[in-house]
């Protein structure tokens, strides 16, 4: 059957196979052998204790690691065991035999000899991390998440366990350029399960016998009826899936092949890995580098983003990854390390077999996914996007590049076509207007841009392509509207100019990308925050764009509910004698707060002159008289500058400063614009 012909179809349909598939027979309940962590054990023991199950019998011990015998049917509730009290995924190798566990005693790291070549791991191939890079899509990511988690179960022995193997195999070959050769994809079968790995070959160009693996895990495991597992582990197959993506749609050969894997039964013992990896072993297949994506869209850290596991993995290669995002997202991926115990993911059957195995995790064991393998794995208990996934597929983008290096060659050289459709040329705008852009490509529109006077104001990834400019943070006058389109294979094109009028005649602010803070940019006798600052956080009501402090430099407590405690609402920079803001003016400053506790709370002024570079000097600090709204207000001289801002901070207990941290404490700017005044000068 010609596969290349359902593609168009499968791209858009890919979760429904093109074909009826037989039921998958369901396995006995027979007796089978896991290896395991000896510090699990105690849980286990209690776990199948009170579940009434029959006790495991031991079949031996070596270095920390122990030879259980156990019921197929036991293999669910030792993996919920495992990640319920130890903050395991996983956590136990299934082997078929009691010999082949007992050999898997004797199999070190230690004793076992690498396979793989000494690669030096250089990095030097810029140009092509940077190009896939930029390919990168977050709502790509996201879709393919929300796709995977759609089945109810993908669990290893269930008929849509494998309906989702066939499906990703489907959707991989639907990536395949037409023409293109050299690429192909395959399942591989599992011992003892009913679902087969999902298996996408690049064949490498002059280091064809070396090979890199890219992997992750497609099946979902839970104690209830339904198992989304969005983020365990439909995140990690959902960034695979991207990279691959961007990687063929922009032409990429690599010089060493690459394989990317969607491992099967995972949660009932890595069988989908270990029979991999054990082929890979005795085929003697080169395997240079193995990167595991189990789990990649939770951010469970507030200060870090990746977690690189240290224990059963490669030094080497971990270091590798660390000089990666130095390298090239020193300023978007913070990272730390974690350690997870006993084959707590598909890397461990890689390592086993005596392959470099490396596993970058979301998040520190400690503070992982608390939903996962139950019901309430899914999209929005990530956060409702794959913002943190994307970070993931930049540093496997990165990994593939810089190890398996090779080079882009596009078949599409030629530029979108992109051109602003409204407003008219000529047009008068005022306060939020409504840009709207065409944008096509061949090979699929990345990004749009919205430029005025050549600076991006906005980014737009899906189509339609509409933007909803604020002209509040434009002076009043003309104006030049561009927008520049971006590809799927990284060619830009950039519109012919749309020449505006902007006239604001009110006060009211709008939100400025570049200083993340409210901003009135046209002189007036007065600058109004409005509703914009509503809120506190960006989750105490409405708050958009929080914190509003310019450059995001202070940020906002995060307890408490909105109009019960304490929270900014608004500020108002006005001239007392009614004439235009200048330099030298008396002006009010005046601010809307909501009180709790009045007696504790306090609101702090501060101004600086320019909002570009501030420096903060201390106006005042004055008390809410009651509970609820209130507006408080002093007098202040403006200094001269032309671009100034006036920060108000709500607070309960502690002293003024101009970035105050609490609980409980609201930080806003307002930035306005200051004319000069003709005696001055």
């Amino acid at each position: 059957m010609n596969m290349k012909r359902l593609a168009s179809v499968l791209l858009v349909l890919w979760s429904v196979s093109a074909f009826a598939k037989a039921k998958p027979a369901q396995p006995p309940d027979r007796e089978v052998w896991i290896t395991i962590g000896s510090d699990a054990l105690d849980h286990v023991h209690k776990a199948l204790k009170n579940a009434g199950h029959e006790a495991a019998a031991s079949g031996g011990e070596k270095d920390g690691i122990t030879v259980l015998r156990v019921r197929e049917s036991q293999l669910n509730l030792i993996s919920r065991t495992m990640h319920e009290t130890l903050k395991r995924c996983g956590g136990f190798i299934y082997h078929e035999t009691e010999s082949a566990a007992l050999a898997a005693l004797d199999l070190t790291v230690a004793e076992e000899a690498a396979k793989a070549t000494a690669v030096t791991y250089s990095i030097d191939n810029a140009q092509t991390v940077n190009s896939l890079v930029a390919g990168l899509q977050e709502t790509a990511i996201r879709q393919t998440i929300n796709t995977l988690s759609a089945f109810q179960t993908r669990f290893h022995s269930s008929q849509s366990g494998l309906d989702a193997s066939n499906a990703l195999k489907d959707r991989w070959e639907s990536l395949i350029p037409a023409g293109r050769t050299g690429v192909s994809v395959a399942q591989f079968p599992t011992p003892s399960s009913a679902q087969p790995s999902v298996i996408m070959t690049i064949n490498g160009t002059t280091l064809s016998d070396e090979v890199i693996v890219l992997g992750g895990h497609l099946d979902s495991t839970s104690s209830g009826s339904a198992a989304p597992g969005a983020d365990d582990d439909a995140s990690g197959i959902a960034t695979l899936t991207e990279v691959i993506r961007v990687a063929l749609l922009q032409g990429y050969r690599p010089e060493r092949t690459v394989k990317f894997m969607a491992y099967a039964a995972e949660e009932v013992g890595l069988r989908g890995s270990a029979a991999i990896a054990t082929d890979h072993r005795n085929r003697n297949i080169d395997v240079v580098g193995v990167l595991q994506l189990d789990m990649t869209n939770y951010k469970g850290s507030p200060t870090h983003d990746v977690a690189l596991v240290t224990d059963r993995t490669n030094a080497a290669q971990n270091t590798f990854l660390t000089s990666l995002i130095g390298t090239y997202f020193s300023s978007e991926i913070s990272w730390t390390t974690t350690s997870c115990g006993y084959a707590c993911s598909d890397h461990a059957s890689w390592t086993t077999a005596g392959f470099p195995a490396s596993m970058p995790f979301e998040a520190p064991l400690s503070v992982s996914n608390p939903h996962i393998h139950t019901p309430r794995d899914t999209l929005a208990n990530s956060g409702g996007n794959a913002n943190q996934s994307l970070k993931f597929a930049k540093l496997a983008t990165a990994y593939l590049a810089e190890l398996a290096k090779g080079s882009l060659q596009p078949d599409d050289v030629t530029p979108p076509e992109v051109a602003i459709t409204s407003p008219a040329q000529g047009s008068a705008v005022s306060g939020v207007t409504t840009v709207t852009v065409n944008a096509t490509d061949a090979s699929g529109v990345s990004r749009v841009e919205l430029l005025v006077d050549g600076v991006v104001r906005a980014t737009a990834t899906t189509s339609p392509y509409t933007f909803a400019w604020d002209t509040a943070v434009e002076t009043n006058g003309s104006h030049t509207l561009t927008a520049r389109a971006v590809d799927g294979v990284n060619q830009s094109a950039t519109s012919a100019g749309v020449l505006v009028t902007v006239s604001n005649a009110t006060s009211a602010a709008g939100f400025d990308s570049g200083l993340r803070a409210p901003r009135c940019a046209s002189v007036s006798n007065e600058c109004d925050s409005g509703t914009l600052l509503n809120g506190r956080g960006g989750f105490m009501g409405p708050e958009l764009n929080a914190p509003n402090t310019v450059q995001n430099s202070c940020a906002d407590g995060l307890s408490g509910t909105y109009l019960r405690e304490s929270s900014n609402e608004r500020i108002v920079v006005s001239s007392i004698d009614g004439a235009h803001l200048t330099g030298g003016a008396l002006v009010n400053i005046s601010a809307t707060v909501w009180s709790q506790t009045p007696r504790s709370e306090k609101l702090d002024l501060y101004v600086a002159a320019d909002a570009n570079a501030p420096v903060w000097q201390f106006v005042a600090t004055l008390s809410p008289p009651d509970k609820g709204l209130q507006v408080l207000s002093t007098p202040y001289l403006l200094p001269t500058g032309t671009t100034q801002v006036v920060r108000a901070i709500f607070r309960v207990r502690g002293s003024a400063y101009p970035c105050n941290p609490g609980s409980y404490n609201d930080h806003d700017d307002l930035v306005f614009a200051v004319g000069r005044d003709p005696s001055l000068y």
